[in-house]
């Protein structure tokens, strides 16, 4: 396939679009598909919008919502109970809209008191306890490991590990996100276990820990991360993810349209040719 046809836009790139003009703002691009996400809290995760707006706006605009970011934090057995009742809210918004998948993040505060052990444990009790939800509606759970030092959860290695450990193995999949790899220093790739690509760009000037999510720009050649690197690398090894543009800097998701469109015309040009 084509990796221009694999392209796709995160709603983090423009919160304040409606969600019919993010998609039409997908589609004018040329992509086919989108991520939605649950942290808008005065949008939810669909803006509030009946089936039939959804519908007529998936219709004209041609394009597939992918994703709905996250289940946060996934894998914390504190959280197990009202995490099982989030699910199956946000199972219930994915059906509406046909997607697919649910993004799940770890745990990625400071202080964790629990254990290696402890964390690895817990996370094979959640994937246990979420395998027979996704799988009864049709749906796989994308593992984001987070590379931050603080997270609970740093490597696609562990994380694969719990997937190879719980009941339910094929619920679950990899989501490789090119900021992440890098702050984790992980060189090990999945391509075949991973099922999307989050992409952005981060120029130099800071040390390794003290990059935050703010810091994540369109890919362009300032890219420390060798964004264009991971994902030339993946799609060499036989991933057939879509690559989803994911930047969280507050002069991304500021721009105009206008500027955005080209913003990331340009970025794509420079990620994939």
């Amino acid at each position: 396939m084509n990796p221009r046809e694999r392209l796709a836009l995160n709603r983090i790139l423009s919160p304040q679009l409606p969600l019919p003009e993010f998609l039409k703002l997908t589609a004018d691009l040329g992509m086919k598909m989108a991520e939605i996400r649950n942290d808008f809290a005065e949008k939810g995760v669909l803006d509030g919008l009946s089936e039939s707006q959804l519908r007529k706006a998936l219709a004209e605009t041609g394009v597939r919502i992918i994703t709905i970011n996250a289940l946060y934090p996934f894998e914390h057995g504190k959280h197990l109970k009202a995490n099982l009742e989030q699910v199956k809210g946000l199972i219930a918004e994915a059906r509406k809209v046909s997607c697919p998948h649910i993004v799940m993040c770890p745990f990625n505060e400071a202080g964790d008191p629990r254990t290696p052990a402890q964390r690895s444990a817990d996370l094979v009790a959640a994937l246990n306890a979420y395998g027979p939800l996704l799988t009864d509606a049709g749906m796989v759970g994308l593992i984001e490991a987070l590379g931050f030092e603080r997270s609970a959860l740093r490597t696609k290695r562990a994380a694969l590990d719990g997937i190879d450990r719980c009941d339910h193995p094929k619920a679950f999949a990899l989501l490789h996100d090119t900021f992440h790899h890098y702050l984790s220093s992980e060189t090990e790739l999945f391509p075949r276990e991973t099922k999307l690509i989050h992409v952005s760009g981060v120029v130099a000037g800071k040390a390794k820990p003290a990059i935050e999510d703010d810091d994540r720009i369109l890919v362009d050649a300032s890219d420390v991360l060798d964004s264009r690197g991971q994902v030339a690398a993946l799609l060499k090894a036989g991933c057939e993810a879509p690559i989803s543009f994911e930047s969280f800097s507050p002069k991304i998701r500021s721009l105009p349209v206008p500027e955005l469109k080209k913003a990331l015309r340009a970025s794509v040009n420079y990620l994939i040719g």
